[in-house]
């Protein structure tokens, strides 16, 4: 299996995962990965049924945004995959996905970021997780936003839309959207009760340095 096939098969792998874990409804979201030592990557196409992609559906990119190989349009979100692995080097695959607790927590008004409120919060998305502004769906502005907002952590939430999580490869991209749907849930039920209890900030950061390798990116 070449570089181009691995990276398809990544895909095809995040596209599995995020219907099993019901991160997806309909032909929500997208998900990418980094073609290894090429100035390319592989994102699902536009408003396709995850269920029955093949690898021959997959539409490939440079970092240019150009498309080099697919029969189909891309995903209206390819710039936004693409800025961020533009501006970050570490990273080799990125999900996007419209999952309930996530979309829900992003939506709610004056809501600027989510808090990390247990430890796999912090090692496996490197603490507190910022909501960047709405945009609309496939616009520079939205691609921007995300990528900007998402900076060094492992995952960004996106104002009325969902999250973005990113990670060495395709498995540790689908456990941040993990960890990220999970603590928007957990936060919920916080608030019902009172206010949760914040890290210590140097506790944060020392555990994401010592455990980002290892869990996320970096």
């Amino acid at each position: 299996m070449n570089n181009l096939e691995a990276a398809k098969q990544e895909v095809l792998n995040g596209c599995r995962l995020t219907i099993e874990k019901a991160f997806t409804v309909g032909t929500a979201g997208n998900i990418s990965a980094r073609v290894a030592g090429e100035e390319l990557f592989v994102i699902t196409p536009t408003t396709m049924d995850y269920a029955i992609l093949t690898a021959e559906d997959l539409v490939v990119i440079d970092m240019e945004g150009k498309v080099v190989d697919g029969k189909y349009a891309p995903s209206i979100e390819h710039n936004l995959h693409r800025l961020i692995y533009l501006k970050r080097p570490d990273v080799n695959a990125v999900v996007h996905v419209h999952s309930t607790y996530a979309t829900a927590y992003a939506s709610i008004e004056g809501i600027t970021v989510m808090p990390s409120i247990d430890i796999e919060s912090i090692n496996y998305l490197g603490g507190d997780v910022d909501r960047c502004p709405f945009a609309a769906p496939g616009s520079d502005e939205l691609a921007a936003y995300t990528s900007d907002y998402l900076g060094k952590k492992a995952a960004v939430l996106m104002q009325n839309h969902g999250s973005t999580c990113v990670g060495k490869d395709m498995g540790t991209a689908i456990t941040a959207c993990e960890i990220v749907e999970k603590t928007c849930y957990s936060l919920f039920l916080i608030n019902t009760m009172g206010k949760p209890i914040p890290f210590d900030a140097a506790f944060k950061e020392k555990a994401w340095n010592k455990y980002s390798n290892k869990f996320g990116v970096k």
